[in-house]
């Protein structure tokens, strides 16, 4: 077992006023994490940039991150100009998470940021925030400065593909895999195999893997509230890593009576009542056993402590709800679970 101390991060979505949801963060560095993730999308919460400006100011020690933003609301010369914005504030405790896309494009129509352009768009952030001129419509366009410390680039990944693509360009990789071992091993392989080809490994890369977490005492709230997520993976083709908890669902592309989608539900015990309609009590169960740190703090912190023990170094702790500050997680974080395992 390895004597070195796991990260904490904690995702606080912006649900509440940009004051209210950005002092979280001084909540969460108070509880001992060491990064606030703030995720991106338009109609869902309020700004990214304002809250992280906000969480940067209420806070001193514990980094702030995006995760993510997507390059296709946010033009990367865009998104470069906040970070810079959030890094004169907060310098050397900003992170720039991306992703390809998810509720902030599609509620629009729009489709997600292909590998390619994820290269692309990285590429142009990473030397307009050096100072470096970026190429536009055959003109090379820079920003009036450059960030006093690098801000590193987290990419959020899930396929294979864009693991490996994540593994040999990002600084950090964001894995939404929960705590199954057999798909974290397998994150790793990818993302291993795209280090190599950048000459790095994986001790280069720094690797964020993500669980859904809820404190209960009840077997039967356990069960249920993780069956929205069990639908929104099952959504997106991932019933190959169902398959491995024994979970065989088949389930509509789109559920049109909750809003907006499974995973981002607003009414997520009306979500859990709909989802069972395909996730059964025991599916349930057997899904919050296996990808997620569900269950009374004491059964949460052995889980994190397996985690740990197996080679995970930093944990992207996330509530189910999308509309709820996530304070009750940081107080049992805070009080029983990092102290038991750091």
């Amino acid at each position: 077992m390895s004597t070195q101390a796991p990260v904490f991060g904690i995702r606080i979505p912006p649900c509440a006023d940009v004051r209210t949801a950005g002092a979280a963060a001084r909540a969460a560095e108070e509880a001992g994490f060491e990064i606030a993730w703030y995720p991106d999308s338009q109609f869902l919460w309020r700004d990214v940039w304002a809250t992280l400006t906000v969480a940067a100011l209420e806070t001193r020690s514990i980094r702030v991150g995006s995760c993510v933003t997507t390059f296709e609301t946010r033009h990367p010369s865009v998104t470069a100009a906040a970070t810079r914005t959030v890094a004169e504030i907060a310098p050397g405790r900003t992170i720039l998470g991306v992703g390809s896309g998810d509720s902030a494009i599609k509620l629009l129509g729009m489709k997600p940021t292909r590998l390619a352009g994820m290269r692309r768009n990285i590429a142009a952030v990473r030397r307009l925030l050096e100072g470096h001129p970026a190429d536009y419509g055959g003109r090379e366009i820079h920003l009036h400065g450059k960030v006093s410390t690098p801000v590193p680039v987290y990419m959020a990944a899930t396929g294979p593909k864009a693991l490996q693509l994540a593994g040999e360009i990002a600084d950090g990789v964001i894995v939404l895999a929960g705590l199954a071992q057999p798909l974290v091993e397998r994150a790793l392989g990818h993302i291993r195999d795209g280090a190599a080809r950048a000459g790095r490994s994986l001790e280069d890369l720094d690797i964020c893997v993500g669980t859904f977490c809820h404190i209960t005492d009840d077997p039967t709230e356990a069960a249920r509230v993780a069956k929205p997520v069990c639908v929104g993976l099952a959504q997106v083709g991932a019933t190959g890593a169902l398959q491995l908890a024994g979970i065989e669902i088949d389930v509509p592309a789109v559920v049109p009576d909750v809003y907006p989608d499974m995973t981002h539900a607003e009414d997520w015990m009306h979500a859990a009542e709909v989802a069972g309609r395909w996730v059964s009590d025991e599916d349930g169960r057997r899904y919050a056993e296996r990808f997620c740190v569900v269950g009374t703090a004491e059964e949460c912190t052995e889980k994190i402590r397996r985690a740990r023990d197996a080679g995970v170094r930093n944990f992207y702790i996330r509530g189910f709800p999308s509309y709820e500050l996530p304070l009750d997680l940081i107080e049992v974080f805070g009080s029983d679970i990092i102290p038991a395992v750091t």
